[in-house]
């Protein structure tokens, strides 16, 4: 049988990836390059992304773009009717491929596949934003995307939620939390007095609050109360989505394999992946909840290949977990397989 070659892409607002793989699943070259979101920083910003990452990973396969039989990429920002055409097009543009070489959709249905091959499942994705996303056997999709209330936006609302506590605590609206003087240094202020006026005034770069939830999981695994309720309570308001997607397509008593992905759920405290799966088994108790092993661009080589014909997927499978643990593209560094 022929070798055949697929790109996969994920892109998101922190980072983008592309690996390139054979049609056996052999993992041949990856590439990174800057995230970026074709709404927020424009269209050319977010190809710039896609063709840099992109030619990482087909310069370490030896190939060029023209080499390979399908790309598949999951960008963020495939929220609206017109944005996968768009994005579509850009592609075909990009590689100087044919429409029916590429295919677009949002990111979480990477991450989807990362986690399960079965037809059917739900994704909750929290990264430094949140999305879920569910899919019948029969085919029909749900993608929350805007739907998903701000103070639920992954690691950049559960940031919000720590800077509040430490407001909270300073007022006395709160029982103290450690949480105080990490955050202060975080943002080299001395008092909260301070760090609240930066706050008011728009002071905080957005970045460094994104970065809280590490704080905020040094904290919890210390034992702090306030901590390990904030992990408690976000992780209780983001699987609402799951149930809702659930109910949806009238799957809550299915025995369904709910995957979760993201930076968030690399989170070492055990509150908030407890707290998920508490809301999620108490609606939909046939569920099947487990954390991703692989970083969703795998998902997008996986879905470039399921396009492909007469493949041996169990091969494919086993090679691909093995190479992601060579390259580096497993969820967390001590995960085996």
């Amino acid at each position: 049988m022929r070798m055949t070659f697929v790109l996969g892409i994920d892109q998101g607002a922190s980072k983008t990836q592309a690996i390139v793989t054979d049609s056996e699943g052999r993992i041949l070259g990856t590439g990174s390059s800057f995230g970026a979101c074709h709404s927020n920083n424009g269209l050319d910003t977010a190809m710039a992304a896609v063709r840099e990452a992109s030619q990482q990973a087909l310069n370490a396969a030896g190939l060029s773009a023209s080499q390979v039989e399908r790309i598949a990429a999951g960008m963020t920002g495939v929220d609206w009717p017109h944005e996968t055409p768009l994005l579509h097009q850009a592609l075909c543009d990009l590689f100087t491929a044919p429409p029916e070489k590429v295919i677009v959709v949002n990111d979480c249905l990477i991450a989807l596949r990362a986690g399960t091959s079965r037809p059917s499942g739900v994704i909750l994705c929290a990264g430094s934003g949140l999305n879920c996303a569910v899919r019948h056997s029969d085919g029909r999709e749900f993608t929350f995307g805007f739907y998903i209330a701000d103070d639920c936006q992954g690691g950049t609302a559960l940031g919000y939620r720590v800077l509040q506590a430490v407001f909270d605590a300073a007022c006395a609206m709160r029982c103290e939390t450690s949480l105080t003087q990490p955050v202060l240094a975080h943002f080299s202020c001395d008092t909260v007095d301070e760090m609240l006026y930066r706050h008011v005034t728009g002071d905080l770069p957005k970045p460094l609050i994104r970065q809280l939830p590490l704080i905020l999981e040094e904290a919890a695994l210390a034992g702090d109360a306030v901590s390990c309720a904030l992990l408690d309570t976000f992780g209780r308001d983001i699987a609402q989505y799951v149930v809702a997607g659930l109910r949806r397509f009238d799957m809550l008593l299915e025995e369904t394999e709910v995957v979760l992905s993201g930076s968030v759920f690399k989170c070492r405290a055990p509150q908030l992946t407890a707290a998920v799966q508490e809301v999620i088994l108490s609606s939909a108790p046939h569920a099947v909840i487990r954390e991703s092993i692989c970083e969703p661009v795998i998902g997008a080589a996986l879905l470039a290949l399921d396009s492909l014909e007469n493949l041996d997927t169990a091969l494919i499978a086993r090679n691909i977990a093995q190479d992601a643990q060579t390259y580096h593209l497993l969820r967390r560094q001590d995960t085996k397989g």
